[in-house]
C-alpha cells in the first residue's frame, strides 16, 4: 500500500490567487469518489489541471484505472470505450459530444477538510492506462501501476533537485493526459512538495503572466511551446528552472532559453514504453544521466534496454542508443527515424534540425516516404515549412548547402502553420492529409 498524496506543508494546488490545502484537496477527492459508479476504469478528460488531479485521485480511491486517451476524438474514444463498456468519462468543459456517460467535475478546493488519514492505494493497482496512437492510428495501451508512478516520481524529484522545502509551483503548458504532463505537473505535486497550477497557459503572454503570479515557479513545457515563447519577444520573469520534453531540443535553443529566462533548463528523456528515465542539462552535456536506481544496458540485437524499480521486466528502448555506462548514454535518434535512400543513411531528427535552423523558418518537418507506399502515397522525402518571409527556392538552396541532394525534399510546401497536437507532436496521417490538401501527395 502506498499513500495517495504526500503529507507536506505546501498547498497542493493554486487556483488563480487561491491556494488549496492538501486536506481540502482530499475532501474534493472523497466527495467525487463517492459519485463514481462501479467499474474497472474511467476516462479522465478534465482539462483544468486541478479538476484532473481530483478526478485522477478519486478514480484511484475507487479502485479503478485512469484511462488517458491520446486525443478526445469521437473515433478514438469509441475504440477505447469498446474495451471498457462500463467506463464513464469525467469532464469539466462544454459537452464533449461523446457517446459515453459523463460525470462533470467542478471541484474548487472549498469542500472543507478531509475525513480521516491520507488514504493508501494498493501498489499493484493499475493507476493509468495511457494510450498512444501509432502509425495505424489504433490506440495502444501502456499500463502504469501505482508503485511504478511512486518510483518514477521519487526518482525525478531527486534528479531534478525538487525534493526539498519549500517547493515551487508547477506551471505547465503540456496537458495532464500526456504521461510527461501527468508526471511533471500532477504527480510531482501529489507525491512531493510542489504545487500544481490549475490552469494550462497556452499563449506566450498567458505563460508569462502565470510565471509572474506563481513565483517561485518551474516551467514545464515542450520544444514547441518554448520556441513560441522565445519568438514572442517578451520580458520574462525568471522561474527556478525549465523542464522540457516530448522532442529533442537543440543546444542553441536551450542556451537561448537559459539566457532569456535567466534559469537552468533540464531536458527529460522518456518514451511511452518505459516512461521518464533520464535527464540532462542540455547546454552543458550531450549525454543523458538516468534517474537514481535506473540502469541502461546495450542489447544483443543492437537495441538498448532499461531497468528500474518501476519496470517489472527490462524494457527495450525505441531509440538508437549509445550506452556509455549503466547510467550514462547518448541518444542518436529514433530507430524508426533512420532513413536509407539509395544506400545513403540519415536521421530524420537531424534533417528536421537542419530545416528548422534555417533563418526565417519558424517551423518545419520532413515527411519520410512510406516503405509500403503505393501510387497514392508519398514516394520520396517531402517537407512542410512555415516560413512567411522565405521562398521555397531559398529554403531548398539553404538545405542543399547542408545535406546530400538525395535527402532534399520533393516537394517542399510552405504552409501557414503546422497542425501540432497539445504536446507539439505531428501525427503522420495529419501531415499526409495536409500535403494532399495542397495537391502535393503523389
Amino acid at each position: 500500500m502506498r499513500p495517495l498524496i504526500a503529507e507536506a506543508p505546501e498547498p497542493l494546488a493554486r487556483i488563480g490567487d487561491r491556494r488549496v490545502s492538501r486536506a481540502a484537496f482530499l475532501a474534493d477527492v472523497q466527495a467525487l469518489a463517492a459519485q463514481l459508479p462501479p467499474a474497472r476504469a474511467a476516462f479522465n478528460l478534465c482539462q483544468d489541471r486541478y479538476h484532473f488531479a481530483v478526478a485522477f485521485a478519486a478514480i484511484l480511491l475507487r479502485g479503478q484505472t485512469n484511462l488517458l486517451p491520446p486525443n478526445r476524438g469521437r473515433t478514438t474514444l469509441a475504440e477505447i470505450a469498446g474495451q471498457y463498456p462500463d467506463a464513464i468519462a469525467l469532464v469539466d468543459g462544454p459537452d464533449a459530444e461523446i457517446a459515453i456517460p459523463v460525470l462533470r467535475v467542478a471541484a474548487r478546493g472549498e469542500a472543507g477538510e478531509a475525513m480521516g488519514p491520507v488514504p493508501a492505494i494498493p501498489g499493484e493497482q493499475t493507476a493509468v492506462l495511457a494510450f498512444s496512437s501509432g502509425s495505424t492510428g489504433t490506440p495502444t495501451a501502456h499500463a502504469r501501476s501505482w508503485t511504478a508512478l511512486h518510483a518514477v516520481t521519487a526518482q525525478a524529484l531527486e534528479a531534478l533537485d525538487l525534493a526539498g522545502h519549500p517547493g515551487p509551483t508547477l506551471v505547465g503548458t503540456v496537458p495532464p493526459q500526456h504521461m510527461y504532463g501527468l508526471e511533471s505537473t500532477v504527480l510531482y505535486a501529489l507525491l512531493g512538495h510542489t504545487t500544481l497550477l490549475a490552469g494550462r497557459p497556452f499563449y506566450p503572454e498567458d505563460v508569462r503572466t502565470a510565471l509572474a503570479d506563481s513565483a517561485p515557479a518551474v516551467l514545464v513545457t515542450t520544444p514547441f511551446h518554448l520556441k513560441a515563447c522565445l519568438r514572442a519577444g517578451l520580458e520574462w520573469p525568471s522561474p527556478t528552472r525549465i523542464l522540457c520534453a516530448t522532442a529533442p531540443l537543440s543546444p542553441d535553443t536551450a542556451a537561448r532559453a537559459e539566457r532569456v529566462f535567466g534559469c537552468p533548463l533540464d531536458e527529460i528523456y522518456g518514451c511511452t514504453e518505459a516512461g521518464a528515465i533520464a535527464t540532462r542539462r542540455t547546454t552543458r552535456e550531450s549525454a543523458w544521466t538516468t534517474y537514481p536506481g535506473v540502469e541502461i544496458h546495450p542489447g544483443e540485437t543492437g537495441r538498448a534496454w532499461v531497468r528500474g524499480p518501476q519496470h517489472p521486466a527490462p524494457v527495450p528502448l525505441p531509440d538508437h542508443i549509445e550506452v556509455q555506462d549503466t547510467r550514462l548514454f547518448r541518444m542518436e535518434g529514433r530507430l524508426a527515424d533512420q532513413l536509407n535512400i539509395a544506400g545513403k543513411r540519415a536521421s530524420l531528427a537531424d534533417l528536421n534540425r537542419r530545416l528548422n535552423a534555417i533563418p526565417g523558418v519558424l517551423d518545419g518537418v520532413f515527411i519520410p516516404p512510406d516503405p509500403e507506399s503505393d501510387t497514392h502515397g508519398v514516394t520520396r522525402l517531402a517537407a512542410l515549412v512555415v516560413a512567411p518571409k522565405r521562398s521555397e527556392a531559398e529554403i531548398q538552396a539553404a538545405l542543399a548547402d547542408c545535406m546530400d541532394p538525395l535527402f532534399l525534399p520533393r516537394p517542399l510546401v510552405r504552409v501557414d502553420h503546422l497542425p501540432r497536437s497539445a504536446t507539439g507532436k505531428l501525427p503522420r496521417q495529419v501531415l499526409l492529409d495536409l500535403l494532399a490538401h495542397h495537391g502535393q501527395c503523389a
